[in-house]
This record gives C-alpha cells, sequence and structure tokens, in this order.
C-alpha cells in the first residue's frame, strides 16, 4: 500500500503538468511570436530564421513555465483527491497529510533540478545565441545594403563608397568612408580593402579596413588595419539586438565581473541579482509545490477552474514579489541577494505553516476570505437576473 499511494499521487500529478506545460509555453511563444513578427514584416526574416530564434526563447519560457506548472499540477491533483473524498478515506487509513508529500517532493525536486539546469546553463546560452542570430541578420543587411560604386548612406553619419565588391567572400577594394559621427569634424577614412564583420562579444557590426589612411583636417595617419565601429540604428531593430550583459553571461563570468564591478553601484547590484536570480527561481518549484497541497486539500469541492484560477493567483503574488526584490534590490533599497530569495521564504513559511493546519482538519483563514468573497458576488447575480 505504502508503494502504491505515491505512485497513484505521481500518476495524478503528471498529466496536468505535462498539459500545463504545454498551454503556458506555447502562450508565451504566442506572445513572442507577435513581439517578432516586426522583424519578419520590416526585415523580412525567413521562416526558418524566425523559428531558431523562437527555439532560443524556449528555455527562458520553460524556467518560468516549470513552476507555474508544478503549482497547478500539484493543486489540480490534491483538489481531485480531496473532492472524491480519498484524502479522507487516505486519513482514516491512518495516513497524515504528511504521508502524501514524498512523491510532491520528489516530483518537485526533479522540476528544481530540470529549472536549474535551464537557468545556469541553458538560458545564458540561449539568450547570447538568440542575440548573436540578430546580429548575422544585420551583417547580411548590410551586405546587401553595400552596392559598387554607390554612395551609401545607410549607416548613420556615415558616407560609404565602394569601387568593386565581391559577394562571394564580402571583401570590398577602393574603399572611401567619410565619417562625421563626431560633431566638430569629419574624417576621411580611404583603404586598398577592407569587408564588414560581426563583432559578437561587443556586438556590433565593424569595418575592418586595410591599407590606408585617416585624414582629419590637416592631419593624416596611415594605416595596416583600421577597426571602424558601424552603429546598429539603422541596420536591424535595435530594440531586439541589446548588447552584452548579465543575462547572456555564464556563472564564471558573472562571478569575475562582480569581483572587479565598483560597489556599491547599479551595475554591481545588477550582477549580484542575477547570479541569486538563478540559484532562486528553481526552488520556487519546490515552494509552489508544496503550497498547493493544503490548498487542494482545503479547497475541496472547488472543480478545476477554481483550481487554475488559485494557481494564477498564487503565482502572480509570487511574481509581484519577485519583481519587487528585483526593483529594490537593483537601487540597493535592500540587499540584492535577499531580494531574490523573498519570495522563496514567504511562499515557503506559508507553505509550512498551511500544511501543519490542513493536518490538524484546522480551517485555513484565506479558505473563509475567499468564501465569503464568492458569496457577496451570488446574491448580486441574483438580484441582477430579477
Amino acid at each position: 500500500m505504502h508503494r502504491i499511494i505515491p505512485v497513484y499521487i505521481l500518476e495524478e500529478i503528471l498529466p496536468s503538468f505535462l498539459v500545463s506545460l504545454l498551454v503556458f509555453t506555447f502562450i508565451l511563444l504566442l506572445a513572442k511570436i507577435m513581439e517578432l513578427t516586426e522583424l519578419v514584416v520590416v526585415e523580412g526574416i525567413q521562416p526558418l530564421t524566425l523559428l531558431r530564434l523562437l527555439l532560443y526563447n524556449l528555455p527562458f519560457f520553460l524556467s518560468l513555465t516549470i513552476p507555474m506548472s508544478t503549482l497547478l499540477a500539484v493543486l489540480l491533483a490534491f483538489l481531485r483527491l480531496s473532492g472524491d473524498s480519498e484524502i479522507l478515506v487516505l486519513k482514516s487509513a491512518g495516513l497524515s497529510l504528511y504521508r502524501l508529500l514524498p512523491p510532491v517532493i520528489l516530483f518537485t525536486l526533479w522540476a528544481l533540478m530540470v529549472t536549474s539546469y535551464l537557468t545556469l546553463y541553458l538560458v545564458p546560452a540561449s539568450n547570447r545565441a538568440f542575440r548573436n542570430e540578430l546580429l548575422a541578420l544585420a551583417k547580411i543587411r548590410a551586405d546587401i545594403s553595400i552596392k559598387e560604386q554607390i554612395f551609401n548612406t545607410d549607416f548613420e553619419s556615415l558616407v560609404l563608397y565602394v569601387n568593386e565588391v565581391n559577394r562571394q567572400d564580402g571583401w570590398m577594394h577602393e574603399i572611401f568612408i567619410r565619417d562625421a559621427r563626431e560633431t566638430d569634424v569629419a574624417s576621411i577614412i580611404t583603404a586598398a580593402r577592407g569587408r564588414l564583420t560581426a563583432d559578437t562579444k561587443q556586438r556590433m557590426l565593424v569595418f575592418e579596413l586595410y591599407d590606408g589612411s585617416v585624414d582629419r583636417m590637416e592631419e593624416s595617419i596611415t594605416f595596416d588595419r583600421y577597426d571602424l565601429r558601424v552603429d546598429l540604428a539603422n541596420t536591424l531593430s535595435t530594440k531586439h539586438l541589446a548588447p552584452p550583459d548579465q543575462f547572456e553571461m555564464t556563472q564564471e563570468e558573472l562571478f569575475t565581473v562582480l569581483r572587479t564591478a565598483p560597489k556599491p553601484s547599479r551595475r554591481y547590484y545588477q550582477y549580484l541579482l542575477e547570479i541569486n536570480k538563478r540559484f532562486s527561481l528553481p526552488f520556487a518549484c519546490l515552494v509552489l509545490g508544496l503550497i498547493a497541497v493544503p490548498l487542494g486539500v482545503q479547497f475541496r469541492g472547488k472543480g478545476r477552474n477554481w483550481g487554475v484560477s488559485m494557481a494564477l493567483g498564487v503565482f502572480l503574488v509570487y511574481y509581484l514579489l519577485f519583481t519587487a526584490g528585483w526593483s529594490f534590490g537593483e537601487t540597493g533599497a535592500y540587499p540584492p541577494g535577499l531580494g531574490m530569495w523573498v519570495p522563496n521564504l514567504i511562499i515557503g513559511g506559508a507553505a509550512l505553516y498551511m500544511l501543519h493546519r490542513a493536518n490538524q482538519d484546522a480551517p485555513l483563514g484565506l479558505v473563509a476570505v475567499l468564501d465569503y468573497i464568492v458569496a457577496q458576488f451570488r446574491p448580486a447575480r441574483r438580484d441582477g437576473m430579477g
């Protein structure tokens, strides 16, 4: 019997988890598709490229939807067990609510490990790949815009003239550039040859120029190689193409930068928040899964729709606490590391208290409050219909 019950509870949790995961992830993907529509319409990217960009966003979406799905799956499982009086039968057989927790804890720990792998490794790597893909698209568009023996003004404050372009290898020959990005004086750059490259570390386009000179007023400098950075403002929608930041750094890079960043400073706080976020977010699977157990037991007979609403409400509270922790931590209002763990501490503490009350069959104040609110709306609906 002791082996059958954990398997039975896991069989209740898994189907709801998979369905919830698919639905929540699809909703986030759909929202991202709407956001990337501009790139399809304005920039003309191919469907396969769009699919690749969406796949790069998938690890981040899963790091959010796995905790959400864990909460909803456990809540629906215990709502069903409670609604069919199976929890009551198990208690009558001498099994306390705590004896039903091992399969829940096992499942939430599995979700925690998967989410940890996502936040620590896949999400930073996919963020970097996503932005580098956009940089590659910017380079392709810039290459197409460069035509032979025509003055090109597609680059902001630059005038480019190329006598010959080899489309196969991208090399340009006999190059003339007027650089007016400095307001006081314009520079005239000439080069025998050059090419446009993408610098993924700084995330910008660079003209690699060879065998030429830079003329500024009466000063002239010759060079064997000269790198001219290009403003991306007119090459691709820059709201999608952010410079390298903490969201795409590996753990080692974050700790290295954290040691050298000036403190206290906003930059230092941002790196410290990101490090703690990657460790704290997976623990949402554990605390949300635990709080779902007493909610499911106490809200017996409420149905699946009530369970979905309750799960979304609890996750909204968690998200608001998480967002507040990030905002206050970023300004240094309180320790940034603590800000990322406050949601877990609050929800986890509430889960332990509610588990204790539910195990003693003591009513939760939350249940009474919500029942009262619902009861207030029911007469109003009948009066309105009459």
